[in-house]
């Protein structure tokens, strides 16, 4: 870019942020920060979004008209910080310098705290402010003390998606307190609302009477898929109709064992023409419109779980473990069932209480549209988060 043209774009008071992301499969981080680049005011930021790789991400984003660029030499999701790779972290640290200096850059957001070892260190030695996004509790650098430090030295502002990942944050690293800010993922509820809809029962050869049950995320044991087959198997008595739709695919390939075993505890419990694995799947929202109850079956502390965000604005009936942030969505008996994980028992007991009290369920999935229209919609998320822009940046933009 010409000199001409960035004094051009910061006479007219726009900033360029350049946001990392260490992978270009998606998965809750990545759609709520491609909700958050769609809704940004560009007239204020223009985003320019730096990924390792081509994939999914890439192309969702160039579909909206985001500027994407791809770094081969990147530390990738699945890669870490071996000491093996250190020329190419050097070599990547010193390519984004010179992206954020040809760009005329002004802000480095980095969508996990991983990526800020790079997004960080290239936004310090270029004189930019640095801001870390943190969307995880248990997997997080932040869990470990020495980590933290680094990362805190790397971040200007930290923005956790929950007071329970600040929370998180704060107890193993007290000093980082004032550094960070709470701003909760948002939903694009006018476009959910005005979405064409499919009938995904009737793909499925599922009846309409037909109870369905189900979860979304990855495929993984910390998502607690397993239980919520037990549980099934133990609702199949009540509701030997029963079908349970558990929709995600598992990232890496050491997780497709985890999928293989749930196929088999399926077999095992006799629920093998009842569970349905769709893998990925771009429907998702027609997936949680064709179920009766949206389960949640999280055994760690999941900081925000995007799904329950979503199936707030779809207005559905919610059962949930109380983990981590998960009571930040859910109220309990008001907009959702809060239960304690992995136990399969307590988990049928819910979903089979909502199964059966179709006035509850709808009660519950009312209010937790409106909590979601209250606290979750996406103009409130790029507001708070363009304010903390504006406020790393000064008054100028």
């Amino acid at each position: 870019m010409s000199e001409k043209v960035k004094a051009k774009e910061n006479a007219g008071g726009i900033s360029k942020i350049l946001y990392l992301n260490p992978t270009s499969k998606m998965s809750g981080a990545e759609f709520s920060l491609l909700a958050l680049l769609e809704k940004i005011d560009q007239r204020r930021f223009r985003p320019i979004l730096l990924l390792p790789e081509e994939g999914p991400f890439s192309e969702k984003a160039r579909t909206c008209g985001i500027e994407t660029l791809i770094l081969p030499s990147m530390i990738r999701f699945e890669e870490g910080y071996h000491v093996d790779r250190i020329p190419k972290i050097v070599r990547s640290l010193f390519q984004i310098r010179k992206i954020i200096r040809s760009k005329g850059i002004r802000l480095v957001h980095s969508n996990t705290p991983r990526t800020a070892y790079l997004g960080g260190m290239a936004a310090r030695i270029s004189s930019v402010p640095a801001l870390t996004h943190v969307r995880d509790i248990h997997f997080s650098p932040f869990s470990q003390p020495l980590k933290a430090k680094l990362l805190s030295y790397l971040s200007d502002v930290i923005v956790t998606v929950s007071s329970a990942t600040k929370d998180s944050i704060v107890e193993v690293t007290p000093s980082l307190k004032p550094k960070i800010k709470v701003v909760y993922n948002g939903v694009n509820i006018e476009r959910l609302d005005r979405q064409p809809r499919k009938n995904i029962r009737q793909e499925l050869g599922i009846e309409d009477d037909v109870p369905v049950i189900g979860s979304v995320g990855l495929l993984h044991p910390v998502k607690g898929h397993d239980v919520l087959i037990r549980a099934a198997s133990l609702l199949k008595r009540s509701f030997p109709s029963l079908r349970v739709l558990i929709v995600g695919e598992a990232w890496f390939s050491r997780d497709e064992s985890y999928r293989k075993k749930l196929e088999r505890l399926a077999k095992d419990q006799n629920l093998e023409n009842s569970v349905i694995l769709t893998g990925f799947r771009d429907d998702v929202f027609d997936l949680i419109r064709a179920m009766d109850v949206l389960v949640h079956p999280a055994v760690y502390p999941d900081p925000l779980p995007r799904t329950l965000l979503e199936g707030c604005a779809l207005k559905k009936a919610i059962v949930a473990t109380n983990v981590g942030g998960v009571p930040e969505i859910v109220d309990h008996n008001i907009s959702g069932l809060l239960i304690e994980p992995s136990d399969p028992e307590i988990m049928a007991s819910a979903i089979g209480s909502l199964l059966r009290d179709k006035k509850k369920a709808v009660s519950l999935a009312s209010e937790a549209r409106r909590k979601a229209e209250r606290f979750f919609s996406i103009e409130q998320h790029v507001e708070n988060i363009m304010a903390i822009y504006e406020g790393m940046l000064g008054s100028g933009g």
